[in-house]
């Protein structure tokens, strides 16, 4: 490879510093921070989803059980969960998403600094902003529950397979999963949210769980958004994980 004469030998191992970097916390190329500023996020919902209030029964969590949200944005199935009595844990990168969510709640919360993550605590709610892969076990240690509604689909491709590694790291190993994904033609639409099919799903966890499909639906009518952006179908799954057996 040809390196011009003002790239440095020391720029040059900066430069590969900054790959492997990339790799291990993965970075993307989708401006997360800049996301959360536009009035209306492509990820928000605005009102509890229908797969959460539908399926959550399936996995018979006992009262007071700890559900996580990876990249829970400012989702309000958090207060949903912690009004039915489940301990909430989400990590989420925008700080001005986890605000916000703490504003249209009308709750108050502690701010705390467990760095490289700033914590914020409101009852039976434990949000962490910050980088996903800087979550540890012990942020997790209760978890029951994975709820994954627009974690997966916001991943792109080449960092899907460290999420997975890294979620199983930080989970105990009995955890169940609720994944909400979706799946349509990549080539209409760049995402995010990303096309993530559900033989995609299996191929990165079927080593470790046995998969469900819940429901699958054609979401194409309902958000003028999709057709806007040249979709021609688009179809939103609702998938139930339960572990083969307990990990060691």
């Amino acid at each position: 490879m040809f390196i011009p004469a003002l790239f440095t030998f020391k720029k040059c191992i900066d430069f590969v510093k900054l790959r492997f970097l990339s790799a291990v916390s993965m970075k993307q190329t989708v401006d997360w921070h800049r996301h959360w500023t536009r009035p209306n996020p492509g990820f928000h919902e605005g009102q509890v989803n229908r797969y959460l209030s539908r399926y959550l029964s399936l996995f018979n969590l006992p009262a007071g059980a700890t559900i996580f949200m990876p990249l829970c944005g400012k989702a309000v199935d958090i207060l949903w969960l912690s009004q039915q009595g489940f301990r909430v844990i989400g990590v989420e990168l925008s700080a001005l998403a986890i605000e916000s969510f703490f504003a249209e709640s009308a709750l108050k919360f502690d701010k705390s600094s467990t760095a490289p993550l700033t914590r914020y605590d409101a009852p039976n709610i434990t949000l962490y902003q910050g980088d996903y892969i800087d979550l540890q076990a012990q942020h997790l240690a209760d978890c029951q529950l994975v709820y994954d509604r627009a974690a997966i689909v916001a991943i792109e491709s080449f960092n899907r397979a460290a999420y997975r590694d890294k979620m199983l790291k930080i989970i105990p190993p009995a955890t169940a999963m609720l994944l909400v994904t979706l799946d349509y033609d990549q080539q209409q639409m760049s995402g995010p949210p990303f096309s993530v099919p559900v033989a995609e799903i299996r191929q990165l966890y079927q080593a470790t769980y046995e998969i469900e499909l819940l429901e699958s639906n054609e979401q194409i009518e309902e958000n003028s958004r999709w057709k806007a952006n040249g979709l021609e179908s688009l179809i939103e799954s609702a998938l139930q994980l339960t572990p083969k057996e307990i990990r060691a």
